[in-house]
């Protein structure tokens, strides 16, 4: 009883009883002037007393307080695992060049694989699955950042497209949706190549607001849901 009201009194004047609290460090700037964060995760400072490393952990070092740091642990700067505040900020410096420079030069392969050129156009073509003009419109749009269902812009590429198809009726990727008689293209402009065939475009019902191509060189409306043969076109 005597030794805990002697160490109450001490404790009330300077702490003295008190154990430091336990504290992890991250980096050596953590751990004062000459201070070095070791691999333990616990700060140690100079003493000439200590064989090998000359450094001693400090009072926050939980079991290992007061004792040597072992020869053979790391250095300053040179804490394992532990990054200083000048790799951490270079680290994140690359990594904020590298999401630029992501954001500049876009996706590496901007379209999928299977494309191939056709023909004289610059762009890319894939034979896919018959299906629905909506489904085909959709799945196109899958295949690569900038592909959609075959859009052509005149006589030659409609040609190619349906070399691709390698059938008819192949869809293209103009449809009059929004409003009748006012026929857009998968990008969203104006369709500018319409070689209608005979008696078309044929707005009769039901609705035929899609757009296939029924020759080589003719093209005709249809009702959307219509199965037909579809070709992606993708810009790499």
């Amino acid at each position: 009883m005597r030794a805990i009201a002697v160490c109450a009194v001490v404790a009330a004047a300077s702490a003295g009883c008190l154990r430091s609290p336990e504290f992890r460090c991250q980096r050596d700037g953590e751990c004062g002037a000459g201070g070095v964060c070791e691999s333990v995760g616990y700060c140690s400072s100079p003493n000439a007393a200590c064989p090998g490393t000359g450094r001693a952990y400090g009072d926050s070092a939980g079991s290992l307080s007061n004792s040597c740091v072992p020869t053979g642990s790391p250095g300053p700067g040179r804490d394992a695992g532990v990054e200083d505040d000048a790799a951490i900020d270079a680290r994140n410096d690359a990594r904020i060049d590298a999401r630029i420079d992501a954001a500049i030069d876009g996706p590496a392969a901007a379209c999928a694989a299977g494309y191939a050129p056709v023909g004289s156009s610059p762009h890319l073509y894939k034979r896919v699955t018959d299906s629905s003009w909506d489904t085909a419109a959709h799945d196109c749009k899958l295949t690569g950042t900038v592909a959609y269902l075959a859009i052509p812009d005149d006589a030659a590429e409609l040609a190619d497209i349906v070399s691709v198809a390698t059938t008819t009726p192949v869809w293209i990727g103009v449809d009059d949706k929004q409003q009748r008689d006012a026929f857009v293209t998968q990008k969203g402009a104006q369709a500018q190549f319409l070689p209608w065939d005979q008696d078309e475009p044929n707005q009769d019902p039901p609705a035929k607001d899609c757009v296939r191509a029924v020759s080589a060189s003719k093209i005709a409306t249809d009702r959307c849901g219509t199965m037909h043969a579809v070709v992606c076109e993708c810009e790499p």
